[in-house]
């Protein structure tokens, strides 16, 4: 579900598949309908499990300190589809959109919802004409609607199990994916990765003549973004955007950028002691529990959290375990959610409670540190909301 995405389906009289279809064929044949828009354009590609989003804003905030513009493809959208396409760091207006719906309207090839946003970002971007363009794949890589694209330089932040219905059940299976995005005789850029993973990478960078660019150190600056795992993906930002801008490099202009990012949902505190973190799997829960760790080692934590039904929950529940035994499960409204009575089921935490994401969560310690988690979907819809369910947390 790609949130606002009917409105403009509705308008324009499009039809579109909600469901999830690997494969290029439809979208490049859309595309050549539409004159190939995806072409003639410095795309950078991002492909990877976490930290894609971290490292799609660090780039962009780089090469603008740096007097370029930049496209943005993010993937899912945190309150509704027009943030997912940004110029700039803002998000595409209406009359972007009615402008590429429009002529998806008189598109010929059956496309899935996120096909046709991908298409409809081509078509914005051809028309805005960003300096550079920076494209986050939906799921996977080799078979994402957004591979259709030449870039300058192809970046695989991190790799761990996920969507394994539809990626494979081994982390090679899944680097399988992700190193479909590397093209011929153009740089690969590559987090810290679990050895399985990188050695499929490399293999595949080899037979496409591609270089390797491994990112190792953390960035040692101040970062808006908390977390170690931030300062990977903020080093992976400067190695690719030295790469991208050669000569134009400026060290001091891309720390000022990556000093200065922030993406929503990424240990983003709303309100006092609220902290909104789209950890989602095994290995974001992971950074996110070292983080909390490192910050609130003497403060009491309350999780509260939705998922969606492909995630493993019990593990993450047990890593979540791990610093807190207060749990709020949430219901909330989406086709792929999962119950909240399973999340309550299968935890073990002492104190457990299920809610409707309309509820108000009562403060139950002035000590205690809420953090909500778990799908971005969740996270949007709190948003969209105006956090409402947190009334009693906002400042006087």
């Amino acid at each position: 579900m790609i949130t606002g995405l009917d409105h403009y389906k509705d308008k324009w009289n499009i039809a579109s598949d909600t469901s999830i279809k690997p494969g290029l064929h439809a979208i490049k044949q859309a595309l050549q309908e539409l004159d190939n828009p995806h072409e003639n354009h410095q795309f950078i590609h991002i492909a990877g499990t976490n930290g894609k989003g971290s490292t799609a804003a660090f780039i962009a905030a780089i090469l603008m300190q740096h007097g370029k513009s930049v496209g943005n493809f993010f993937s899912p959208a945190i309150e509704d589809v027009h943030d997912q396409i940004q110029i700039d760091r803002e998000p595409a207006t209406e009359e972007d959109f009615d402008t590429a719906f429009e002529k998806l309207s008189k598109v010929q090839t059956p496309l899935t919802d996120f096909e046709l946003l991908t298409a409809a970002a081509f078509l914005l971007f051809n028309r805005r004409k960003p300096d550079f363009i920076i494209i986050e794949a939906g799921m996977g890589g080799r078979f994402d609607s957004t591979n259709v694209i030449e870039p300058l330089i192809s970046v695989i932040p991190s790799i761990s199990l996920e969507h394994t219905n539809f990626l494979g059940s081994t982390i090679a299976e899944i680097a399988w994916h992700k190193a479909g995005i590397i093209k011929k005789g153009k740089p690969i850029a590559i987090g810290k990765l679990p050895e399985e993973a990188e050695k499929v990478i490399c293999t595949t960078a080899e037979k496409m003549s591609s270089e390797i660019l491994k990112s190792k150190d953390l960035f040692e600056g101040e970062l808006k973004m908390k977390g170690q795992h931030q300062k990977a993906n903020a080093n992976l930002a400067m190695l690719v955007a030295q790469n991208t801008l050669e000569n134009q490099f400026k060290e001091h202009l891309a720390i000022l950028g990556i000093s200065s990012t922030s993406l929503s949902f990424r240990f983003e505190e709303v309100y006092p002691d609220v902290i909104f973190d789209g950890a989602h799997n095994e290995a974001s829960v992971d950074a996110l529990v070292e983080t909390v760790r490192k910050i609130y080692s003497d403060r009491e934590i309350h999780i509260v959290m939705g998922l969606l039904k492909d995630k493993d929950h019990e593990a993450i529940l047990r890593k979540l375990e791990t610093i807190s035994d207060h749990f709020t499960f949430l219901e909330f409204e989406n086709e792929r959610a999962l119950p909240a009575q399973i999340l309550f089921s299968k935890s073990s935490s002492k104190i457990k409670t299920i809610l409707n994401d309309c509820d108000i969560l009562p403060v139950s310690s002035k000590n205690e540190v809420t953090i909500v988690t778990g799908s971005l979907y969740l996270l949007a819809i709190l948003r969209k909301r105006n956090y409402s369910m947190f009334e009693h947390y906002r400042p006087d």
